[in-house]
């Protein structure tokens, strides 16, 4: 009689420990999505912005090349739109290094939860 329950008990342990370990991976896999979509909606974001900075150059450049009078103000669009492509750069680089380093300590933390539990 105690022979069967401590296989019963053991069975159960051991189901409980593939639960834990299931849990454990979908929330990981659930962490990582998160930040993937972030990432993606940067991504789609800077790109957006990108093309209208990039667009406001080329109406600049295109400014300057016609003889109104106006190629100084064709030429301050022209700075402005390459100034906001640049800060366009270094937004995309500060949000995708926040990011990444907001994975890396969701995971970290993970891996002490796991670490503790055992």
């Amino acid at each position: 009689m105690t022979e069967e329950l401590e296989k019963k008990l053991n069975e159960l342990l051991g189901l409980k420990k593939q639960i834990e370990e299931m849990t454990a991976d979908k929330k990981k896999s659930d962490a990582s999505s998160e930040f993937e979509k972030k990432g993606r909606k940067t991504k789609v974001i800077f790109y957006i912005y990108l093309a209208i900075s990039v667009g406001i150059v080329l109406f600049g450049i295109k400014g300057m090349e016609m003889n109104t009078g106006n190629q100084f103000i064709a030429l301050f669009v022209a700075i402005v739109g390459f100034g906001s492509t640049v800060l366009m750069k270094m937004w995309y680089h500060t949000v995708t290094t926040r990011l990444s380093i907001l994975r890396e300590m969701k995971e970290f933390e993970l891996r002490i939860t796991e670490m503790l539990k055992k």
